[in-house]
């Protein structure tokens, strides 16, 4: 059996965090670890040190794109891929943004699971 893809998810809403570690260990594959506190986003990925980081875009305290400006700058965290995840954004409009290049990866939060589990599975085996 394949080791499964370690994720590190900071999202500040709980129950959102809750269904997507429940849907994404469902697989078998995925192995969550979530945190709702961005502010402290760039300690926990750094002791996890996941094979990638799904950071929601828009948090009270920091937001996604912060944190991932800092895992960029830290050698330890700087190779890990990021997956950003949003609500401000519709499926079609996430998937046409998805389009450019050299554009982050962006999952709406009212996508079908299916198409996170693409996207991690794209990120962690490129």
């Amino acid at each position: 059996m394949d080791p499964q893809t370690r994720i590190v998810l900071i999202d500040d809403d709980q129950d959102a965090c809750d269904l997507l570690k429940m849907q994404l260990e469902d697989t078998g594959r995925m192995l969550v670890r979530y945190n709702t506190n961005g502010a402290e986003a760039l300690n926990f990925i750094t002791q996890e040190l996941p094979d990638i980081a799904i950071l929601d875009i828009n948090m009270p305290d920091t937001h996604g794109v912060e944190i991932a400006s800092m895992l960029a700058e830290n050698s330890a965290t700087s190779s890990i891929p990021i997956l950003y995840l949003s609500g401000m954004v519709t499926p079609d409009e996430a998937g046409n943004m998805a389009r450019g290049e050299n554009t982050p990866s962006l999952i709406s939060k009212g996508s079908p699971i299916e198409e996170l589990i693409a996207a991690i599975d794209n990120l962690t085996t490129s």
